[in-house]
């Protein structure tokens, strides 16, 4: 946030006023462990950041603007995604690398699990605030990733199209525990990832 961010009274927030509005967005994410984001209430917040309604509405004016707020600060921490897929990648390094970027990915959904999956849902059922929050996030590494698939496999003819559904299968897989509908087919998501890291080597070094 930065420095001269403004509450909705139009006042400049300082140390406090950002304490108090991380208070509930922290409030917002305690309650989303246990119960859905859609049956969340600003007095439920409130109350779980040991603040009165007249407070919250100081800082957001509804429930989706707490959790906008909270998957955009999530969003914002992609800085070691976007340092893997900056990075050179050969033949010599591409398995470290992809295994570090599927690695990261995995690191970053459990980190905002709560956020990431309040995002996905929202954007999937067509709220475009969240939609295009996803679709700007993503962009710029699936652009990178479409890049490097083109120049280490230039024989593919949709490369672009192939990164887009690598992310998508490492999104599903992450979003979860297991994968399968019984004991036989049931898979752990390291595995998954595994095998995800396994399909892109193989992608890159044709």
């Amino acid at each position: 946030m930065s420095a001269d961010a403004r509450n909705l009274l139009g006042q400049k927030m300082g140390r406090k006023g950002r304490e108090t509005r991380q208070k509930i967005m922290d409030a917002a994410l305690a309650l989303l462990k246990t119960s859905s984001y859609k049956d969340l209430s600003v007095s439920e917040i409130a109350s779980q950041a040991d603040l009165s309604n007249a407070s919250f509405y100081v800082y957001f004016k509804d429930v989706e603007e707490v959790l906008y707020a909270c998957v955009l600060a999530a969003a914002l921490d992609l800085g070691e995604l976007h340092e893997i897929v900056d990075a050179e990648w050969n033949d010599e390094n591409v398995r470290e690398n992809v295994r570090r970027f599927v690695e990261l990915y995995n690191e970053l959904w459990e980190k905002y699990r709560v956020e990431l999956r309040v995002r996905n849902l929202e954007a999937d059922q067509g709220n475009l605030r969240f939609l295009n929050l996803r679709i700007e996030t993503t962009r710029e590494i699936l652009q990178k990733l479409g890049q490097k698939i083109a120049r280490m496999n230039p024989d593919l003819e949709y490369p672009h199209q192939i990164a887009v559904a690598i992310h998508a299968a490492m999104g599903a897989i992450a979003s979860q525990q297991d994968i399968g509908i019984n004991s036989t087919t049931r898979q752990s998501r390291k595995k998954l990832n595994a095998g995800v890291a396994e399909m892109i080597c193989t992608i890159l070094k044709h």
